[in-house]
């Protein structure tokens, strides 16, 4: 079993936006219309360690919201993560200046 294995068609009848992370590595999915309509789609997001609305380096993606389209988005992912790699959870902080001893 994969990290992306959970997705399926049925997944993305839950809610309308889907966040989601593996460590440092963080996702978004956004579906329009539903199964089996014309012009339903799921649209993925990969981006960096931050949160989505602060994010600068996103790649985005779109795909038909079908067994085959899920299939591909999922091929996108694993794709993605291998790309970007993963780390465990952290909180970007920026470095602090180190304290001057009287």
């Amino acid at each position: 079993m994969d990290s992306f294995d959970f997705l399926n068609v049925g997944f993305f009848t839950k809610a309308s936006v889907f966040p989601g992370s593996l460590g440092t590595f963080r996702y978004r999915f956004a579906r329009t219309g539903w199964p089996g309509k014309p012009d339903s789609t799921i649209q993925a997001w990969v981006y960096e360690n931050t949160s989505f609305e602060l994010a600068k380096e996103i790649e985005t993606e779109t795909f038909p919201w079908t067994e085959e389209g899920v299939e591909a988005l999922k091929g996108w992912l694993r794709q993605r993560l291998a790309e970007r790699g993963s780390a465990p959870y952290r909180i970007p902080y920026p470095m602090a200046a180190p304290c001057e001893k009287p």
